[in-house]
């Protein structure tokens, strides 16, 4: 259970930290879906995706910003608040001070999601299964903070969505275009939960952490 006035003081970090790109990617990301509803490209076109063929490649810049913008916002966020902020309150037990950074970025998850939502046109079972996968990337791309650097750990989210738009197999992440996308939620659950497992391993080691060298 959430300790209520840690997680008070740790979204006033929070949104001390993500408030700036906030209010640049979040309108940004509004404009794009606005606008290409305008096209008559909202919904389930927008997040179609590509299949690539031979000879011919496609590059959806619109759809790997959409999927990069909860990354962007969040930004070095998890890192700021655990090996420079935690320090100060060691009491806490690391458990319940990770918890607050995973709910918070699971919220902010779950507002874009809510956003994609409002463009209307998503199925219901690709919405939920883009809305689960999200969920464990966020929790991975925490986690990962804690022991490289965020833009690394951007970096490494960025390159493999783009490996994504040019294999149209490649696992987990081709779910999220519909052209790619099967229903039978097996590539889903599985990435989603092998996401979860190695943040849940890395989240137990941050024993390993010298907080002296932050």
């Amino acid at each position: 259970m959430l300790n209520k006035t840690l997680l008070t003081r740790n979204l006033q970090l929070y949104w001390h930290n993500i408030k700036f790109r906030f209010l640049i990617v979040y309108p940004a990301m509004l404009l794009l879906l606005t606008f290409k509803s305008w096209q008559g490209m909202a919904g389930i076109r927008l997040f179609s995706g590509v299949l690539q063929v031979p000879g011919a490649i496609v590059f959806p810049f619109d759809w790997l910003f959409i999927m990069l913008a909860v990354f962007l916002i969040i930004g070095d966020s998890p890192r700021e608040l655990f090996l420079k902020d935690y320090p100060i309150v060691s009491r806490v037990p690391a458990g319940s001070y990770l918890a607050t950074i995973y709910f918070m970025n699971a919220s902010l998850t779950v507002m874009i999601w809510l956003t994609w939502q409002l463009f209307g046109g998503l199925p219901l079972i690709f919405s939920l299964e883009m809305l689960l996968i999200f969920l464990a990337l966020t929790a991975l791309y925490a986690s990962l903070q804690f022991f490289i650097s965020s833009l690394l750990d951007l970096g490494l989210y960025a390159a493999v969505f783009i490996l994504a738009i040019l294999v149209n197999q490649l696992p987990f992440l081709s779910s999220l275009m519909y052209l790619r996308y099967s229903a039978h939620w097996a590539d889903g659950l599985l990435g989603s939960g092998l996401c979860l497992l190695a943040a849940w391993i890395l989240s137990r080691m941050i024993k390993y952490i010298d907080f002296s060298l932050e």
